[in-house]
């Protein structure tokens, strides 16, 4: 059953039809076939994975007056307190259960 929206084959088809898929962006529509993705993930990319998990889950664990002192923080990097308190992260090689200090 077709899924797609926007007449098929026009500048603004977007969806899946029969195993196709359409995508519509800077003013193209691109069809592409299925993806998939076979490889196994390779220990360092699982490692990386987890790491990111983890620093993820420290800056949930902030409270909104850090949160808010990473964003003073990033002010003028072109980053966001979130982002700026990730870089940092790994950066300064963090382990569990510590944070990075603010630059």
């Amino acid at each position: 059953m077709a899924q797609v929206q926007g007449p098929l084959f026009s500048l603004t088809a977007t969806g899946q039809f029969r195993g196709l898929e359409f995508r519509t962006g800077g003013g193209k529509t691109i069809v592409a076939g299925p993806k998939d993705i076979q490889a196994e993930r390779r220990p360092a990319q699982v490692t990386q994975n987890n790491r990111f998990r983890v620093a993820l889950n420290a800056w949930n664990n902030l409270s909104e007056p850090d949160k808010a002192d990473w964003g003073v923080s990033a002010n003028g990097t072109g980053m966001s307190g979130y982002k700026l308190f990730i870089s940092e992260y790994f950066t300064q090689n963090i382990q569990p259960p510590g944070i990075p200090q603010r630059p």
